[in-house]
C-alpha cells in the first residue's frame, strides 16, 4: 500500500476517534481486553490439554502456537519493516515506543493460531477467538500501529500454522 493511500485511510480513522472520545476509550479498552481474552482462551486450552488430553494434544496445543510465535518473531526481526508512525508521518492513537518489526503482526498471528488450534477442540471457542483476531487487526490498523499487509500476513501465518493442529 502506498504511503499516501495509507495516510489518507489512517487520517479518516484517527479523525473519527479523535472526534469521539468514548469511541477512543473503547478502542483502547478493546485492544487490551481482546488481547487478554485471546490469551485467557489459550490458557484454558492449555489446561484442557494438560488435564484431559493426550501427549499428541499437548504437543498440538503448546507446540503449534509456539512454533508460530517463533516463526513470526524471526520474520519480524529479519524483515524489520518500519511501523506506520515511523515513516508515514502519522501520530498513532495508541502509544508505542517500538521501532521496526511491524511485519507480520504478532497480535493477529497469535489470535489466529490460537483460534485455529481451538477449532480442533471446541468450534464454539475457536470462532470467537478468530473474530477477536479480526477485531484486533482493525484496532491495530485504526491505531496506526500496523499496515494492513502486516495484519493480513499475521492472520494468514497464524491460520496456516493453526492448521497443523489438524494433522
Amino acid at each position: 500500500m502506498k504511503r499516501e493511500t495509507y495516510r489518507k485511510l489512517y487520517a479518516r480513522q484517527a479523525a473519527f476517534y479523535k472526534a469521539h472520545p468514548r469511541a477512543m476509550k473503547a478502542l483502547i479498552f478493546a485492544n487490551f481486553a481482546l488481547t487478554a481474552a485471546v490469551f485467557a482462551a489459550y490458557a484454558l486450552l492449555c489446561a484442557f490439554g494438560f488435564i484431559g488430553g493426550s501427549l499428541a494434544d499437548v504437543l498440538r496445543i503448546v507446540g503449534v502456537p509456539l512454533l508460530c510465535l517463533l516463526t513470526v518473531s524471526a520474520l519480524r526481526n529479519l524483515i524489520n519493516r518500519k511501523r506506520p508512525y515511523e515513516c508515514a508521518d502519522i501520530r498513532p492513537l495508541l502509544h508505542k515506543n517500538k521501532s521496526g518489526r511491524s511485519f507480520p503482526s504478532r497480535h493477529v498471528a497469535s489470535a489466529f493460531v490460537i483460534g485455529t488450534v481451538l477449532l480442533r477442540y471446541a468450534v464454539w471457542g475457536g470462532i470467537p477467538v478468530l473474530a477477536a483476531g479480526l477485531i484486533l487487526g482493525y484496532i491495530r490498523f485504526a491505531a496506526g500501529l500496523h499496515y494492513p499487509s502486516d495484519l493480513a500476513a499475521g492472520a494468514l501465518i497464524g491460520a496456516l500454522f493453526g492448521l497443523l493442529a489438524f494433522l
